[in-house]
């Protein structure tokens, strides 16, 4: 877990208390209480104390369970191959895809349009439009951050988690405003379902959480 914690230690300490709302860390949002809540999700109340695996195991469970493409991440590369924000970064765009796909065509586009607004990259759009492991391996940090902060924010309403995250209500909410009365948050509501366990919601919540925070430096350069 020392990748975790490396990434914790350097947030600030809104940060590391938004991460521990996010996963439900009741003691605390210090690196060290982090790291021990990762591996109780993971693990439970008794495995968590023989939890020897990392970050990145923790991530390639999660991506399991949401069904990522793993030959077309992998693409002839091996898993120790793979970083870990590679493998972060096919979990935001599955779940990205899982609810874009639900959208009509014209609400796909009003989409992708108000996600472009917010970047210069010219290959966002097919990106957005072609999904999956593929999208997020040739996607750009600020690529990842965008698509990152516009699924947190659906999957924390869908949860009823009213939380200020300064980092992604923008970007939330002006899709909420673009698709009306269907909503972003309706639609991700769908997603966490497939979750299934309160385990696995918490634990992809702080993928997508640690995802951005890996490309907040990004973000902010272009500001």
């Amino acid at each position: 877990m020392r990748e975790f914690y490396d990434i914790v230690q350097a947030a600030t300490d809104e940060q590391r208390h938004e991460l521990g709302e996010l996963i439900g860390s009741g003691f605390g949002s210090q690196p060290d209480t982090l790291c021990d809540h990762i591996k109780y999700l993971r693990a439970g109340t008794i495995g968590q104390l023989f939890w020897q695996s990392s970050w990145k195991q923790v991530v390639t469970d999660v991506a399991d369970h949401v069904g990522i493409n793993w030959l077309a991440l992998l693409s002839g590369r091996q898993w120790q191959e793979l970083l870990t924000q590679e493998i972060e970064a096919a979990v935001v765009a599955k779940l990205f895809h899982d609810i874009f796909d639900q959208l009509s065509p014209n609400q796909q586009q009003k989409v992708v349009m108000e996600i472009q607004r917010n970047s210069n990259d010219p290959r966002l759009e097919g990106l957005l439009l072609g999904g999956g492991a593929i999208a997020a391996a040739k996607m750009s940090g600020f690529g990842v951050y965008l698509i990152a902060s516009t699924v947190l924010g659906g999957l924390t309403n869908a949860l009823g988690l009213t939380l200020p995250f300064a980092m992604y209500m923008g970007m939330s909410q002006a899709i909420a405003l673009v698709l009306g009365p269907v909503g972003w948050a309706a639609l991700a509501g769908e997603i966490v379902w497939t979750l299934n366990q309160p385990n696995w919601e918490r634990l992809t919540l702080g993928i997508v959480y640690v995802s951005l925070l890996r490309n907040n430096d990004i973000f902010e350069a272009t500001r």
